[in-house]
């Protein structure tokens, strides 16, 4: 993952906009993977402006995915903006509007036509 983030930037000549999509039917990750996951985090900043990460769902444990992130970029002093926590794929577009300069309602819309997003 690393390697694509790195060959897209220099493709593009500019930092990229990251946004990670976590499905409401997702497992919570085990040990290994969330080391991987703070690895891709921590790495991911060479090449990202930011990183939205959308937790999908309403289930109480969608909840909790949500709030524990949250506290870990406090309690890890990491909330200097990178990282935002989102509910759905709709609160991450005024941001990416601002970004990009135009509308990113045709790429929201594409992730929904390849099930990305819902």
């Amino acid at each position: 993952m690393l390697q694509l983030m790195q060959q897209h930037r220099e493709r593009v000549g500019k930092p990229l906009l990251y946004v990670g999509m976590i499905d409401s039917k997702s497992k919570i990750p085990n040990a290994e993977e969330r080391n991987l996951l703070s690895h891709l985090l921590s790495e991911g900043r060479n090449f990202c402006e930011v990183a939205h990460l959308v937790i999908e769902g309403s289930e109480l444990q969608n909840s909790l995915q949500r709030v524990i992130i949250s506290g870990m970029i406090i309690v890890t002093r990491t909330y200097d903006g990178f990282l935002s926590v989102h509910k759905n794929v709709d609160s991450v577009a005024a941001d990416l509007q601002k970004r990009l300069g135009k509308d990113p309602a045709p790429i929201i819309r594409k992730a929904r036509e390849l099930g990305l997003a819902t």
